[in-house]
């Protein structure tokens, strides 16, 4: 293992994308039983697992917005769970 890959500068997040997403989102940062029952590092899929349910509440229970955002990024994360996730959204 290399000294880059050995260290770990993002906390319980596996990378960097993933803690960002977090923060943007204010979700927990320093603990790690939030996102899963296991030792690992929290990877940026399970982050955006967690976002997308946020969105999907809001789109289908009319729960406030998880964050403030600009019409068409508004419109872009609409149309991407409507096509991750049809069943729900059509």
């Amino acid at each position: 293992m290399t000294a880059t890959t050995a260290r770990n500068h993002y906390g319980i997040f596996k990378t960097k994308k993933a803690k960002l997403l977090a923060i943007k989102y204010n979700l927990e940062l320093k603990r790690i039983e939030s996102y899963n029952d296991y030792n690992h590092y929290v990877s940026y899929q399970d982050v955006l697992f967690i976002v997308d349910n946020l969105w999907l509440d809001h789109f289908i229970y009319h729960t406030k917005e998880p964050i403030k955002l600009f019409i068409n990024e508004y419109n872009n994360i609409f149309y991407k769970l409507s096509n991750k996730y049809p069943q729900l959204l059509n």
